[in-house]
């Protein structure tokens, strides 16, 4: 005899597991962020791969003149302490310090600045 999966069964075990409810509040804080710099530096990062803080440096000076490695280290901190503990990720590598967000929230970071951003401009 054939055993059949219960789709609906089956659908809310998967949501009580991957489900996380706080990903609505960090989708809310992730579109209202209203600083350029922040928001360009955001942007950049959406792709998902590690960006070196030399490149960073250079895109944030379009939007901020004064923009050195301690301030770009202090808005990557500030960007976890605000969203969440472990939304961006940093490691050296040779000589510099490389940032990228974590890819457990590339996908929502990307719904919540790709679909919001361009109807507020």
């Amino acid at each position: 005899m054939e055993h059949f999966i219960n789709f609906r069964d089956d659908r809310a075990s998967l949501l009580k597991q991957y489900y996380q409810p706080d990903f609505k509040d960090l989708f809310y804080k992730i579109k209202d962020i209203k600083a350029p710099v922040k928001s360009e530096l955001l942007m950049v990062l959406l792709d998902g791969q590690w960006h070196s803080e030399t490149e960073l440096i250079r895109i944030a000076r379009k939007q901020q003149k004064y923009m050195g490695r301690v301030t770009l280290g202090t808005m990557m901190h500030m960007l976890n302490q605000n969203l969440k503990s472990n939304y961006v990720e940093k490691k050296f590598m040779n000589g510099e310090m490389y940032y990228k967000i974590s890819d457990n929230y590339v996908g929502l970071s990307r719904a919540a600045c790709s679909r919001y951003r361009f109807s507020l401009k």
